[in-house]
């Protein structure tokens, strides 16, 4: 018996409004997103909600939540359109062209140290890719968030992921400004931390980030308080350095810091580190050219003191 694969008359219309929504939960972010208007986006969504029957979305003057059958919609849209978009880019890219929108997700603190450096070269490049760069501090599905490739430090990769090195190991190490210490003193040891202002990064899941030390081969978290709490890294250098409280963050993104001598490195001797950041993909997902060439680039031309 022959299988009726066609798909109704506009059944694809709207999912990737719908998945944008989803994703920023508001209707003008999207609409900027995808370049239309928040009416445009607006009658799309209300279409695709009759072909439905359901609402997909609850709306209030503040905020846009997913209704039930929008969960729902969403769990099994987003990879099924996400599996649409790599087959449209497959065909694309025959002959070998580096050409189409690389979504890449990494962490928000990763963004300036990793990009800064490569981001014009490469887009001189490869003029034909668009880049897509969105921080995210959760460890997302990239699947269903449509990415490419995401950056995040080794020890935070499932084991099904292919992981390719980006940088070398590097530390996490407490800084603060002359200001502070002249104010304050400086700690001695990590257990002196907890009589010091310290600021603390709180993470898009609501918890705060520990500060870690290496006592002999173990790792200890030490509970630091202060009066500033952020969810940004440079946030966190933009407080330490008006002298409000001390900081912690990775040393390579306090190098020109460090060598202005606006900011000053303590305790590196118990500093815990990291096995370094790896730009990641599913095993499963065959490798672009777009993004194959933006692997080849990165490792080439990240520089050396942003831990390789």
């Amino acid at each position: 018996m022959k299988q009726d694969l066609t798909i109704p008359h506009g059944a694809l219309d709207g999912i990737e409004a719908f998945l944008r929504v989803a994703e920023r939960r508001s209707f003008s972010a999207a609409a900027s997103d995808l370049g239309v208007s928040p009416s445009a986006i607006s009658q799309t969504i209300k279409g695709l909600e009759v072909r439905v029957g359901s609402p997909l979305f609850m709306r209030t003057t503040r905020s846009v939540g997913l209704t039930q059958a929008g969960e729902q919609f969403l769990e099994r849209a987003a990879p099924a359109y996400a599996g649409l978009a790599e087959a449209y880019e497959a065909a694309r890219n025959l002959g070998n062209r580096p050409a189409g929108r690389l979504r890449i997700n990494l962490m928000r603190g990763a963004v300036q140290p990793m990009f800064e450096p490569i981001l014009a070269g490469f887009c001189d490049a490869y003029p034909d890719i668009e880049l897509e760069i969105f921080g995210d501090d959760a460890l997302s599905d990239l699947n269903a968030g449509g990415f490419d490739a995401g950056v995040r430090m080794g020890e935070a990769l499932d084991a099904d992921m292919i992981a390719v090195r980006l940088t070398g190991p590097f530390r996490f190490t407490v800084f603060g400004a002359p200001s502070y210490f002249e104010r304050f003193g400086k700690p001695e040891t990590p257990a002196d931390l907890r009589q010091h202002r310290c600021v603390r990064l709180r993470l898009a899941s609501g918890g705060l980030i520990p500060w870690s030390f290496m006592e002999g081969n173990r790792e200890i978290e030490i509970p630091v308080t202060g009066p500033v709490i952020v969810n940004d890294q440079a946030a966190i250098i933009m407080a330490v350095r008006s002298g409000v409280a001390l900081g912690m963050t990775a040393e390579p993104v306090l190098k020109e810091h460090i060598e202005r001598g606006d900011l000053e490195i303590i305790l590196a001797d118990r500093a815990a580190s990291t096995a370094g950041l790896f730009l990641y993909y599913p095993s499963r997902k065959q490798v672009m050219p777009k993004l194959r060439a933006f692997i080849d680039y990165a490792r080439e031309f990240l520089p050396e003191d942003i831990g390789r």
